[in-house]
């Protein structure tokens, strides 16, 4: 026989059963992998299962810090509702007091020009400034330097609302 034709047949012959080796190997490793496959679907359920059930734990154990949270959060609420309404509350009296009181404030204008423009702004704070001019004015140094005589004389705050 010629060489060649035996190299042939041994070729197919070492083809044939390398296929046939290929395919008997492939169903195992099919197999196996299939399983794995259904090993990892069970295991990801079952670490979905496990993580439902810690976030409802989690849930549970957080349920008295949400509600303590939400009393603070509400009680900090109605602070600040206080707050807006105390500052309405003041703004308003401030308003209705700059115009009860309208000679006293052209005198603050007077004196004190930069007060005044604060005033504008903020009348509010005029229940603050009464208190602090009755000091002021009651200090005879303070009158004088004022150039204030609430004696009546020609000095006196009439002066501001006389000459006009």
């Amino acid at each position: 026989m010629d060489p060649l034709i035996l190299f042939l047949v041994g070729t197919i012959v070492s083809l044939g059963f390398t296929i046939f080796l290929v395919n008997r190997a492939a169903k195992p490793t099919k197999i196996t992998l299939e399983e794995l496959k259904k090993a990892l679907d069970d295991g990801i359920i079952e670490l979905n299962e496990i993580l439902l059930q810690k976030l409802q734990d989690l849930d549970s154990e957080l349920e008295p810090i949400m509600k303590t949270n939400t009393k603070a959060m509400s009680y900090f609420q109605s602070m600040g509702d206080d707050t807006r309404i105390e500052n309405t509350l003041d703004r308003k009296i401030g308003q209705d007091m700059m115009d009860q009181y309208g000679d006293i404030y052209e005198g603050i204008k007077l004196a004190f020009p930069r007060v005044a423009e604060y005033l504008d702004d903020r009348p509010e704070a005029i229940t603050k400034l009464l208190p602090r001019l009755n000091t002021l004015i009651s200090d005879p140094e303070t009158r004088k330097r004022l150039n204030l005589d609430l004696s009546g004389a020609k000095g006196d705050l009439s002066r501001i609302w006389n000459n006009e």
